[in-house]
């Protein structure tokens, strides 16, 4: 059903930035009509069985990819209440028929598909769409006056409580996805704690670590309707080997090397590493609970 509507004067109003396009457009109409138009705006998605269907947001006309960030809903005419159907603090609100609703909808650009980012990003259902945020950090690693001596004449061994420290460059990046009809919290509960077992983001196998996820709701508006924004945390440690290669999670620094290599795989008696490895992938499929 297609809604009545004018856009109103001193509508629109379009800022370019550096960050980016923003917009603003003022509506009116009809009080009745605006939960309806709302959710025009801000798109939904339907469910048939297990199979979710997206019906997307109206974008601004003439800036693809630019939509709804956010709405808010006012009376046309505030002076003009009918107030029947408030007779509890439950049973309803004022309602304004004679002039209708205001209708302010914020817009900003979405992330473009092609995005630049480091490596390949996990494919994601149709009407959502994934982001990438990277901080560097380092690790400290102590280690034992065992393997080292000092690089003068003599080769004299170093003190007992002489510990030298290697600084590891390390890596904390966010994978952030937005639109999400229903996060798989399954995928969650069970990869927090464990490594990539194969490429992810760029990144080789072994050296990412999944540390969980932050999950928020988003565009939440009555029964059925909104969306989830899930924020995943992941941590990388790539030490690159003296023979080629690089160590990750499972990894762990020896003061007398092997064959010039002083990082090392390390396993328990059964032969399994400190971290499980398995496919990170999941996590961006929609759960089906």
């Amino acid at each position: 059903m297609t809604i009545a509507f004018e856009e109103l004067e001193g509508s629109p109003v379009i800022a370019v930035g550096a960050d980016g396009t923003t917009a603003r457009r003022v509506f009116r109409v009809a009080w009745a009509d605006w939960p309806q138009f709302v959710r025009d705006l801000i798109g939904s998605y339907r469910r048939a069985g297990t199979d979710y269907y997206f019906i997307p947001p109206l974008e601004f006309p003439g800036l693809p990819g630019v939509v709804v960030s956010s709405l808010e809903v006012s009376p046309f005419d505030p002076g003009n209440p009918d107030g029947t159907e408030v007779s509890t603090l439950t049973s309803g609100t004022n309602s304004y028929p004679a002039a209708g609703a205001k209708i302010t909808a914020d817009y900003e650009a979405l992330p473009a598909d092609d995005e630049p980012s480091r490596g390949e990003l996990p494919a994601t259902p149709s009407g959502t769409y994934l982001t990438y945020r990277a901080d560097l950090g380092s690790e400290f690693h102590t280690t034992s006056s065992r393997g080292w001596h000092w690089d003068t004449a003599g080769s004299p061994p170093l003190a007992p409580d002489v510990n030298p420290g290697i600084v590891i460059p390390t890596g904390v990046f966010r994978l952030i996805w937005q639109r999400v009809v229903a996060p798989n919290w399954t995928a969650i509960r069970q990869l927090r704690g464990k490594v990539n077992d194969a490429p992810f983001v760029g990144a080789a196998a072994g050296t990412v670590l999944f540390l969980g996820a932050r999950v928020v709701r988003q565009f939440e508006f009555g029964e059925g309707m909104g969306f989830w924004r899930v924020e995943y945390l992941f941590s990388e440690r790539a030490i690159e080997l003296a023979g080629g290669g690089l160590a990750g999670w499972n990894h762990a620094y020896k003061e007398q090397a092997v064959n010039g290599e002083h990082w090392l795989p390390l396993v328990d008696e059964d032969g399994n590493g400190p971290y499980a490895a398995a496919d990170l992938t999941p996590l961006f499929e929609f759960g089906t609970g």
